[in-house]
C-alpha cells in the first residue's frame, strides 16, 4: 500500500533519440539546461525577489527537466507518479530492530499500516503519499510505540528520516518538492490576460463603430445595460421568464416582471450558474489535472468536485418552477403535464443507462443500473408531480398576514411531503438492522473503525441497494477504496439518497418561487441570502461543525442531510452573487459560461461519450500537473466553444 508520494533524484543518462522515438537524457544537455534555469532565476532574484525567483525556477525546471523520477536503488527502484514522494529512513540504533508504521490522516479511525522493519545501522527508501498529511509511528520489535509524529510530504520531494530507540531526528529535505500549484496560478493568469485582451478589443471596436455624438453615446450606454431577462433565441418580443434544465422549455407570456426586467425570456444569472456547474463538471470528469480537490472526497468532507452534482439538482428545482407555472397559466391539462414529465424522465433514465455502457461496461449480468442522470430522472419526477398538483397557477393579489413569506406558506404541502421523505430517510438510516454492522453505521467500511466493519460500506444505504439491485449491478469503484481499502461495491447514486436529493431540488424550487413571487432585486437577494445562511447554520449544527465525528457528517456518497444543506447554502449564495453582478448591476454578461448553461444536456452527454478520445485526451509526456492541466483545460475549452457555436446557430438540445 502506498502511503504517500516521494521523489528521488535519478541517475542522469545520455539524451539521444532512440529507434522508438523516445528520448534518453544526456548529463551534458541536462546540466546546461539546469545552469540556464539557475542563471535566469538568479537574475530575477536580484531584481524581483526570492519568491518570484523560486516560482520561475520551478516552472522552468518542470518544462526542461527530463530526468526520470525514481525512489530507491537496485531491486527497490520505483518510478514515482503524481502524489508521491521519497522518504529515506535510517536506523542509527546499533542494537535494536525498529519498525516504521504510518497512515494517512484522511483515513479516519484507521489502524496504522506497517511499512518496513530496519535492522540496526541500516537504511531504506520508501514511497510516501503527499496528498494528505501522514502520521508516522516508530515501534520496537514487540510493537510498542516509541515515537509518533505528523508530517506532510511534498510532491516529488526527497526526504530523510533518522530513527533510533531514544529519539527521532527532524525530517531533512534532500530535494525540495515541486510547487504543484504553480500550473494553476499560471493558468489563472493566462485566462485573466485572455479576458483582459478580449475586453479591450471589444471596447476598441465599440469606440470605432459608435459616432462621436452625445445622443449616440447615450444610446450606446442604454444598450450596454441590457434588461434583466433576455430571450434565449435572441428575440426581445416576449416578456416571459422561462427557465429549465433544457433551454427549450416553454414559458408563459403572463408572468409578471418589473419594468426593468421586461424584454426577454431567460434569466442570465441562472444560465451562467448552470454553465459554471457544467464546465466544472467536465473539467473534473476529465481528471481535474490530478489535483485532489478536483476529485471527490474519499468519504466524509467536501471538495470542488462534490459541489457540481447537487448544484445541478438545485438549479433543476429553480427551473422547474418556471416550467410548471407557465404551463398552468396556459391552462394545460394536468394529466398532459404529467405525461410530458414522465416522457422526459424516461429519456433521462435511458440516457443514463447509455452512458453507463460506455467503455465496454455493457455486460448485462454486471451492468450498473443507477447513475447521475438516473438520479436526475427520479428526483425530477417526484418534485414535478408535487408542483403540478399543488402549485397555484395564479398569484393572489390580496394581502394576507403571511404576505412577506407567502412563497413558503403557499408551498406548504410540497414542504410537508419533502420533510416526510427526509424523515423516512433518517429513520431507515439510523434504525435499519444491517447484518454484521452496527445500527446507524455511516462509515466507509474497510479500515474504518479498526477494520471491524469492513463489509459495511454505507451502512443502511449500501444494504438497501444490495437488496434491490444486487451487488453485481452496483458501482464497484467507490471513492473510499483508495484510502480505506474497502472492496465492497457501493453506489453513490443509490436509492436511499433519492429521498434527501428531493430536498436539494425542493430548496432550488424555493429559490424559483422567490423569483416569480417577489419582483424587486432587493427582496429576491435578501431572501436568497437568508435561505443560504439558514441552510449553512443548520448544516453546521448537524455535522458538529467538523469534517469527522459529527452526528451526520457532510458526505456526498450518502447524500447526507448536512451535505444537502451545505451545498444548497453555497448555491443560494452563488446565485445571489451572480444575480447582482449580471442581472442587477450589469457588470458581466455571464459569457462564456452562459453558452454551456443553455445546452447542458448536449455538453454532459457529449463529454461523457468523448471521454478518452483525441483531441480531448492524449497521453501526457510526463507525470506533472502542468501537462494534465493543459490537457484538461483544452478538453473543457473545446466544449465551451461547441456550446458557443451551437448558440450562434440557435441549436439547443433538450429532453
Amino acid at each position: 500500500m502506498v502511503l504517500g508520494t516521494s521523489r528521488a533524484l535519478s541517475n542522469v543518462t545520455l539524451c539521444k533519440k532512440t529507434n522508438y522515438g523516445t528520448c534518453e537524457c544526456s548529463s551534458s544537455h541536462l546540466l546546461l539546461l539546469e545552469r540556464l534555469a539557475q542563471e535566469s532565476a538568479s537574475i530575477v532574484e536580484l531584481t524581483l525577489g526570492k519568491g518570484l525567483a523560486y516560482v520561475l525556477d520551478s516552472f522552468i525546471m518542470s518544462l526542461v527537466d527530463s530526468s526520470t523520477t525514481t525512489c530507491g536503488t537496485g531491486d527497490h527502484l520505483k518510478h514515482l507518479t503524481l502524489g508521491e514522494a521519497c522518504l529515506e529512513v535510517s536506523n542509527s540504533d546499533p542494537v535494536n530492530n525498529l519498525q516504521l508504521w504510518a497512515q494517512a490522516v484522511e483515513c479516519y479511525k484507521c489502524p496504522p499500516w506497517p511499512y518496513l522493519t530496519l535492522a540496526p545501522t541500516t537504511s531504506q527508501a520508501l514511497v510516501v503519499n503527499t496528498t494528505y498529511p501522514t502520521e508516522l509511528f516508530i515501534r520496537n520489535k514487540d510493537g510498542s510505540d516509541l515515537h509518533t509524529f505528523f508530517y506532510h510530504f511534498g510532491e516529488y520531494g526527497t526526504y530523510q528520516l533518522g530513527i533510533n530507540t531514544n529519539n527521532v531526528t527532524q525530517v531533512k529535505i534532500l530535494h525540495k518538492a515541486q510547487n504543484e500549484f504553480l500550473p494553476l496560478i499560471t493558468a489563472a493568469i493566462f485566462f485573466f490576460m485572455l479576458v483582459f485582451v478580449w475586453q479591450c478589443a471589444k471596447f476598441l471596436v465599440r469606440r470605432m463603430n459608435v459616432p462621436c455624438s452625445p445622443r449616440a453615446v447615450r444610446s450606446h450606454v442604454v444598450d450596454e445595460h441590457s434588461p434583466l431577462l433576455v430571450a434565449a433565441s435572441g428575440s426581445e418580443s416576449s416578456p416571459s421568464t422561462s427557465q429549465s434544465l433544457p433551454p427549450s422549455v416553454e414559458s408563459s407570456s403572463q408572468v409578471t416582471v418589473p419594468d426593468s426586467m421586461r424584454q426577454g425570456g431567460r434569466l442570465q444569472s441562472l444560465d451562467t450558474f448552470r454553465g459554471i456547474a457544467i464546465v466544472v463538471m467536465i473539467f473534473v470528469n476529465y481528471g481535474g489535472a490530478k489535483y485532489y480537490f478536483f476529485s471527490h472526497a474519499r468519504w466524509n468532507g467536501l471538495t470542488v468536485a462534490d459541489l457540481v452534482f447537487p448544484w445541478f439538482m438545485w438549479i433543476m428545482g429553480v427551473s422547474l418552477i418556471f416550467s410548471v407555472r407557465s404551463q398552468l397559466k396556459r391552462t394545460t391539462k394536468r394529466y398532459r403535464m404529467v405525461l410530458k414529465i414522465l416522457k422526459r424522465c424516461i429519456i433521462l433514465f435511458a440516457l443514463g443507462l447509455f452512458i453507463n455502457s460506455e467503455n465496454g461496461h455493457n455486460y448485462i449480468p454486471t451492468f450498473r443500473i443507477m447513475g447521475v442522470l438516473q438520479r436526475f430522472s427520479i428526483c425530477y419526477f417526484i418534485t414535478a408531480l408535487m408542483e403540478v398538483y399543488f402549485m397555484n397557477p395564479q398569484e393572489s393579489p390580496e394581502y394576507v398576514w403571511y404576505w412577506k413569506i407567502r412563497d413558503i406558506v403557499r408551498s406548504g404541502v410540497q414542504w410537508v411531503i419533502t420533510v416526510v421523505l427526509v424523515v423516512i430517510h433518517s429513520v431507515i438510516t439510523f434504525s435499519l438492522s444491517v447484518p454484521g454492522c452496527p445500527t446507524g453505521y455511516l462509515g466507509p467500511g474497510g479500515l474504518h473503525d479498526g477494520g471491524q466493519y469492513g463489509n459495511c460500506t454505507g451502512g443502511a444505504a449500501g444494504y438497501v441497494d444490495k437488496m434491490i439491485l444486487g451487488e453485481a449491478h452496483m458501482y464497484s469503484h467507490p471513492t473510499c477504496r483508495i484510502i480505506y481499502n474497502s472492496d465492497e461495491p457501493y453506489d453513490p447514486e443509490g436509492f436511499l439518497g433519492i429521498l434527501t436529493t428531493v430536498l436539494t431540488v425542493q430548496l432550488g424550487a424555493a429559490a424559483g418561487r422567490i423569483i416569480i413571487t417577489y419582483q424587486d432585486h432587493g427582496s429576491r437577494v435578501k431572501r436568497w441570502m437568508a435561505w443560504g445562511a439558514s441552510c449553512g447554520m443548520l448544516a453546521g449544527f448537524i455535522c458538529g461543525w467538523r469534517k469527522e465525528g459529527g452526528p451526520i457528517p457532510v458526505n456526498k456518497n450518502l447524500w447526507s442531510l448536512s451535505f444537502v444543506l451545505t451545498t444548497a447554502c453555497f448555491a443560494f449564495l452563488l446565485l445571489s452573487f451572480l444575480y447582482l453582478v449580471i442581472d442587477k448591476w450589469k457588470w458581466w454578461s455571464g459569457n462564456p459560461f452562459r453558452y454551456p448553461g443553455m445546452n447542458a444536456i448536449l455538453l454532459y452527454v457529449g463529454h461523457e461519450v468523448c471521454n478518452g478520445l483525441f483531441p480531448w485526451f492524449w497521453e501526457p509526456v510526463k507525470q506533472y500537473h502542468a501537462y494534465f492541466l493543459l490537457m484538461n483545460l483544452w478538453g473543457t475549452s473545446i466544449w465551451v466553444i461547441v456550446a458557443y457555436l451551437c448558440h450562434r446557430r440557435k441549436l439547443y438540445i433538450s429532453v
